[in-house]
């Protein structure tokens, strides 16, 4: 590159880092404020680290400045983030810098809920209009806006109903949305608070979002807590479960999960109405909350409303294309424009735009304006800096054979990281998406794989499927081995020997018989009925009984030694996290110390 060129590309280089550093920082600061702790942790050492990397580039004195400042901020909330979460402190006791700022308990809700002043026709008529206009906005959705505007009407009858005095039939209010990503599922929730709260109906148009993580911990009593605390956060708007069946998935496969708790804390509460209760909107795949509502008869029965939203189809996808660029106050030649519905049909498929939908149209523009910047000169002016060009956009269409659809991500789903990271090893990183997806995000999750189930998640090649279920294999001998470390921390602290165990569940008369056949802690959990038989009781009365005791002892230590290494393991992925912080926050003070200090 000549000199010119070289400086105004690393300008560029910086300000789009510093600006992308700023973006994650603020995430950092909206999880702080939710006590989102590890989420918030992670993005402000990601956002330092987009810093960092923008202090290369920047070449001016007075903006290196104000870069290692921030840097030095982010990195110090994150550390008394971390001090307070893995050192056993109080990470809310530690609310300072970094937007953290706030009070140290949080002043409880005045619980009254006084009844509203009668909405005025004028009110009733402002709420539609302004609906409407939401909707006008919209692309597509043609059957959602259909059931909007029932809803609206509805709700304005029963508005009605109660200004005469009159009693409402049905106060249920939940939802439930379906359809692939980037339909708009998240817009719409919005909408519906905003319609809520105009309506009277709830007491303010917040949504809160949540994914699985931000309701289930790793231990018992702790999801209950977890999930109490986002719905009262939820009171009088929207609490939006995002990838709701992910709290299913788990406990379908018959596998322990703390799910439960979640699902059970908010079915608590669905009932409830009056302007501060919670409305829940429950959102996923359509096929995936089918069985999410399955398994869930009780939660099928709260739930009112169902929308299903379509994938967007080309024709849509060229209008909020458009509709993007003017927001901008960019353009497309007239070639360009008369040939993105072709473009588009003929550089992606169904399969690859059902991924996408809406977020196809973010990635083609930011794609196509990379095109654009290459192509033009340094010296282009007046149009030519926001035209699109047909040959922009064929460009930008290609990429999608190689670039891979938004996912979303929850860091907060303990031990996802784990399983990537192990079939990572075992090079199966291509079925990441695969096994996270349909809930194996815990290393114990997959001793229960099959090569049946391996296949099933889409495992098709043999050499692919041989190699995880070696992995399986691996897995269950480590279980194995840590389940036979474990077997003497399961014997009652008053049982230490045999004799004191018959004792206590009144088979005294058994004594010398176990004795005589040695029979300890060891294989106790192993003894057949048979083999009580061969030790000498023969009657089947007294045989039973035994045999009831040593199952029943057997059963209970297989549960709670099960528990503790599961609880170990979920540790583990813990250790390794805050180890992995701690290397980080390491490196972070490391490239501050060799920073300019003016």
């Amino acid at each position: 590159l000549t000199g010119k060129r070289k400086v105004l590309a690393f300008a560029i280089m910086a300000n789009d880092l510093r600006t992308k550093g700023i973006e994650i920082a603020n995430e950092a600061v909206a999880a702080d404020k939710a006590e989102n702790y590890v989420d918030a942790i992670n993005k402000y050492c990601k956002a330092a680290e987009y810093l960092l990397m923008a202090t290369k580039y920047e070449k001016n004195p007075a903006m290196l400045k104000t870069i290692r400042e921030k840097c030095l901020e982010y990195t110090q909330r994150a550390e008394a983030l971390k001090e307070g979460v893995h050192g056993g402190g109080s990470a809310r006791g530690k609310k300072k810098a970094a937007g953290g700022g706030g009070h140290e308990e949080e002043e409880e809700e005045d619980d009254d809920d006084p009844e509203p002043e009668p909405l005025t026709e004028e009110q009733l008529h402002k709420a539609e209009q302004e609906m409407e206009e939401e909707l006008g906005k919209l692309v597509g959705m043609d059957s959602v806006k259909v059931q909007m505007r029932q809803l609206c009407k509805q709700l304005q009858l029963d508005i009605r109903r109660r200004q005469e005095g009159r009693g409402v039939l049905v106060t249920i209010r939940h939802m439930i949305f379906t359809g692939n990503p980037g339909v708009g599922k998240t817009t719409v929730s919005r909408l519906v608070a905003k319609l809520y709260h105009q309506l009277g109906f709830s007491s303010k148009d917040a949504v809160v979002e949540v994914q699985k993580g931000d309701l289930v911990a790793g231990f018992v009593n702790q999801t209950a807590m977890k999930t109490a605390k986002k719905i009262k956060e939820a009171r009088g708007g929207i609490l939006f479960v995002d990838e709701a069946y992910q709290l299913t998935q788990a406990l379908q496969r018959g596998q322990s999960d703390f799910s439960g708790e979640a699902i059970d804390e908010m079915m608590k509460v669905m009932n409830e109405s009056g302007r501060k209760a919670v409305t829940f909107v429950f959102a996923g795949y359509k096929e995936e909350m089918d069985a999410f509502l399955e398994y869930n008869a009780g939660l099928e029965s709260r739930i009112k409303y169902s929308f299903n939203f379509a994938d967007y189809t080309v024709a849509e996808l060229v209008k909020i294309c458009s509709m993007k660029m003017a927001a901008k106050g960019y353009q497309m030649t007239a070639d360009a424009s008369s040939g993105l519905q072709s473009m588009i049909e003929t550089g992606t498929n169904q399969k690859l735009r059902s991924k996408y939908n809406g977020r196809l149209t973010d990635n083609l523009l930011q794609w196509a304006s990379d095109e654009m910047n290459a192509r033009l000169p340094l010296n282009a002016t007046g149009e030519q800096l926001i035209t699109l060009e047909k040959q922009d956009i064929e460009k930008a269409i290609k990429k999608f054979a190689t670039s891979r659809p938004p996912q979303k991500k929850d860091p907060s789903l303990q031990g996802a990281g784990q399983v990537e990271q192990q079939l990572k090893m075992w090079d199966l990183s291509e079925y990441a998406p695969l096994f996270v997806r349909a809930g194996y995000r815990l290393l114990i999750d997959l001793l229960h794989l099959t090569e049946k189930d391996i296949r099933a998640l889409g495992v098709n090649k043999d050499a692919d499927v041989r190699r995880a279920a070696a992995l399986v294999n691996r897995l269950k001998q480590d279980h194995r081995q840590m389940s036979y470390q474990m077997d003497a921390l399961f014997i009652d602290p008053d049982t230490q020997d045999i004799r004191t165990w018959l004792e206590k569940r009144n088979l005294s008369e058994f004594t010398k018989l176990f004795e005589k056949h040695r029979i300890d802690f060891e294989v106790l959990g192993d003894l057949t009925y048979e083999d009580i038989k061969e030790m000498g009781v023969t009657e089947i009365g007294a045989r039973r009984k035994v045999y009831r005791a040593i199952a029943n002892w057997a059963e209970d230590r297989e549960f709670k030694k099960s528990e503790a290494i599961r609880a170990k393991m979920l540790a583990q992925d813990q250790q390794t996290m805050q180890d992995d912080v701690g290397q980080r926050l390491g490196m972070l003070r490391k490239s501050l110390s060799t920073l300019p200090q003016q």
